[in-house]
């Protein structure tokens, strides 16, 4: 592990236990909870789809009871609505751990630094409920990096990752887009616990830049992720949402970047054979 920004999903220093308990049962209790808050054998498990792309349909990463507690306290403030063609849906704070926001500040990207002078792009994970920090911290951890690595073919040891909120609302969308060049791997966790087919906001997989073009439909539900590599061809889009107003498409955004510090030139990142 790279310097002290992200952490083994068995060390807990952040969290506080009384003298008392420590050694007992109840620490091997906690213990396990941080352990198994993300389920790495849906993740080796999974089977890369090479067709149109390199992309993967990731089942129950989650348990449904951290599922639905996430659901429950997903967050709902500080969002902004994005600005720019082909986009419509709002954004919340960004995280990032410490390691890869000081590996951002020192990016020809300006946008990192915007962001952190805006407030919008932060380590500090203080502002959302306890579930949600513990599953930031374990998408921060080497262990959850090097399993979607592997199973997606990539070496994202030297990559930065940044972590975003998404809520799509009634009439709202995401245009057809292959991603940003520097960016490597997006990794899309769902928070809906229903999602009725009739509502859009499918995020569909698709063969060229046309709408039209569908090789796969997947609804939000939080049983189901979808990692996406990034290459010249891989079109994907989030369909209108047709739901009630009363109803929001809840979704986390894992992405890894390119580190342009340690590479000369934004060139794709070669698949393992």
């Amino acid at each position: 592990m790279k310097g002290g920004g992200r952490r083994e999903v068995n060390q807990i220093s952040d969290v506080l236990i009384p003298l008392d308990v420590q050694g007992s049962q109840d620490w091997l209790i906690v213990l396990k909870h941080f352990s198994t808050m993300l389920n790495f054998e849906s993740i080796n498990t999974t089977t890369m789809q090479k067709v149109p792309y390199h992309w993967a349909l990731i089942e129950n990463l989650l348990s449904k009871e951290a599922s639905l507690e996430l659901t429950a306290s997903f967050p709902q403030e500080e969002f902004r609505l994005s600005q720019g063609e082909g986009y419509g849906y709002s954004w919340g704070k960004m995280l990032a751990s410490s390691e890869d926001i000081s590996l951002m500040l020192k990016s020809s990207d300006n946008r990192w630094r915007e962001r952190m002078a805006q407030g919008r792009l932060t380590s500090d994970l203080r502002h959302l409920s306890n579930i949600w920090q513990k599953l930031i911290e374990a998408l921060w951890t080497d262990s959850y990096r090097t399993a979607i690595g592997e199973m997606c073919g990539l070496d994202l040891e030297d990559c930065v990752m940044d972590i975003g909120f998404r809520r799509y609302k009634l009439g709202q969308l995401h245009r057809p887009h292959t991603d940003e060049p520097n960016k490597v791997l997006t990794h899309l966790l769902f928070f809906n616990q229903q999602w009725s087919v009739d509502w859009g906001g499918y995020l569909r997989i698709l063969k060229d830049s046309q709408p039209e073009s569908v090789f796969q439909d997947i609804l939000p539900l939080s049983d189901c992720s979808v990692a996406i590599v990034r290459s010249e061809n891989s079109w994907h889009t989030v369909t209108p949402l047709t739901c009630p107003a009363s109803e929001c498409r809840l979704a986390l955004r894992v992405a890894f970047f390119r580190n342009d510090r340690l590479s000369s030139d934004f060139g794709e990142i070669q698949l393992a054979a």
